[in-house]
């Protein structure tokens, strides 16, 4: 007759046997790659001087995100937006050569090499322009 300690004995082998079965190396391995989500730091102390008819808008750059591919820059007025650097670029500056008579606003965000873009930083610049009599004229 079979005693009550040899039926568990033998269960606990099955279970234990059933455990490991699945834990061989001959199973393969899943490795989750992570998603970089996280957005870039938004550039700091955004400033913008003008001089000689010349627009530089200033920034300092990120020492945070070891992966910032660059700064996107653009400048809006009366609504209408125009990208003056439309590809990420590491600079701390940007020379618009042709900045708007009225009020401008430039904005700066940063790109990460996955895509991801910071916060909008912005400044604003009010060109006011004299005119010469002839001008009014006409």
């Amino acid at each position: 007759m079979v005693s009550n300690k040899m039926i568990v004995t033998f269960m606990l082998i099955v279970i234990a046997s059933m455990a490991f079965a699945g834990c061989s190396d001959d199973n393969p391995v899943t490795t989750l790659i992570p998603v970089d989500t996280a957005p870039p730091a938004v550039p700091a102390n955004l400033s913008v001087d003008y001089t000689n008819n010349s627009a530089v808008v200033n920034w300092e750059m990120s020492t945070v995100d070891p992966d910032l591919a660059g700064y996107i820059v653009t400048r809006e007025r009366y609504g209408v937006t125009e990208t003056l650097v439309g590809t990420p670029a590491l600079i701390s500056s940007y020379e618009d050569m042709n900045p708007l008579s009225g009020t401008s606003l430039y904005h700066v965000y940063s790109v990460d090499r996955t895509g991801n873009e910071s916060a909008v930083a912005s400044v604003s610049l009010t060109i006011v322009r004299e005119h010469n009599d002839s001008e009014l004229n006409n």
